[in-house]
């Protein structure tokens, strides 16, 4: 009946929006995981042509394509690259959700993490799209029938036991990230077409406001579920700390 803890993860894919959203988000844990020899996957939805500016958006979705290459590299993770999708125009979650299940069934991680995508005050359409979509990946995956309609059994279905969120309100873990904030930084410096010395001032801020009431200096938060808690598990609020 206990939420799951960090240490039971033995892989984990990290699903992004954006190509800076992982080490935005969960950095920290993946720093944490990789010093553990655990095995951790980064995958991009879009190109982040989006996030240009006056930048055109084939030439900006290049430069972050190699940022976000950089970064895995700095967090020794294995980057997977993006699906392609434009953040004009993101596809469908019914499409996305093929594309994740293909990448879960194939790496068949135990912990697949994303952003939250029932965060109250949260309005970009990516990270509602991509949030519900890997909720659904993340049920699907396991369906032998998945996709329907193809009238074939899927050998490769593959169920993993995690469900994690960054960027949530709603978290049941916290991490002390003390020890790898420097090299998190560094991850999302790599971003730099995205980040300049006001917006890292911001996010140490946040880092802060997150580890409030914990004893530690810097902090990530995410939401933790094992596969059996993701269906219908009707557990009031104020009784949910007993799962911790």
């Amino acid at each position: 009946m206990k939420y799951p803890e960090i240490d039971d993860i033995k892989s984990a894919l990290f699903i992004q929006p954006h190509p800076d959203d992982n080490e935005i988000g969960a950095g920290g844990l993946i720093a944490y995981l990789r010093k553990k020899e655990i095995p951790v996957y980064s995958l991009t939805v879009t190109k982040g042509d989006g996030g240009g500016g006056d930048t055109a958006p084939e030439i900006i979705s290049g430069i972050r394509a190699k940022e976000a290459q950089e970064a895995a590299k700095i967090l020794n993770q294995t980057y997977l690259g993006s699906l392609g999708y434009s953040n004009e125009q993101l596809g469908t979650i019914d499409e996305i959700v093929q594309d994740l299940v293909e990448v879960i069934r194939k790496y068949r991680p135990d912990a697949v993490f994303s952003v939250d995508g029932k965060l109250e005050d949260e309005i970009h359409p990516a990270h509602l799209r991509v949030g519900a979509a890997v909720d659904t990946a993340f049920f699907r995956a396991g369906q032998k029938t998945y996709p329907f309609g193809q009238k074939k059994m899927y050998d490769t279905a593959f169920s993993p036991r995690i469900l994690g969120k960054y960027f949530t309100e709603n978290d049941n873990t916290i991490l002390d990230i003390t020890d790898y904030y420097a090299l998190k930084l560094k991850a999302i410096s790599a971003h730099r077409s995205q980040v300049n010395e006001e917006f890292l001032a911001m996010l140490e801020g946040y880092y802060e406001l997150l580890a409030m009431e914990t004893g530690y200096e810097k902090a990530e938060r995410f939401k933790l579920l094992f596969k059996e808690q993701t269906h219908a598990f009707a557990i009031p609020k104020a009784l949910k700390k007993y799962l911790v």
